[in-house]
């Protein structure tokens, strides 16, 4: 799995490229916190080439979501699968987050 990181004024974007693994999921932890969250309002994570998620990737989801969100930022989920999107609506991330299915 890869990340690939591109920001737009208080916007940064993250591609996510492959499956989110315990590996990926610790490689999305620390892109996450790599950012400076003083200087976005905005977290889009782009799911296009995502085909599952594990536990742990759901759980840096909160995490980030948590301390984002502690400074007043919001994160969107972009180009979901169907699948991926019935289980973040099973864990609820969608009432913290807005998630753009496919």
């Amino acid at each position: 799995m890869d990340i690939d990181v591109t920001k737009k004024g208080q916007t940064a974007l993250l591609t996510v490229n492959g499956n989110v693994d315990e590996q990926g999921a610790e490689l999305l932890k620390q892109t996450f916190y790599k950012l400076n969250m003083k200087e976005l309002t905005n977290v889009v994570i782009d799911f296009k080439n995502v085909n599952h998620i594990g536990s742990a990737g759901i759980g840096k989801l909160l995490l980030f979501y948590k301390d984002f969100a502690i400074s007043g930022g919001g994160i969107t989920l972009e180009n979901v699968s169907r699948s991926l999107f019935d289980l973040f609506k099973v864990v609820k991330l969608d009432t913290l987050m807005k998630i753009n299915a496919l």
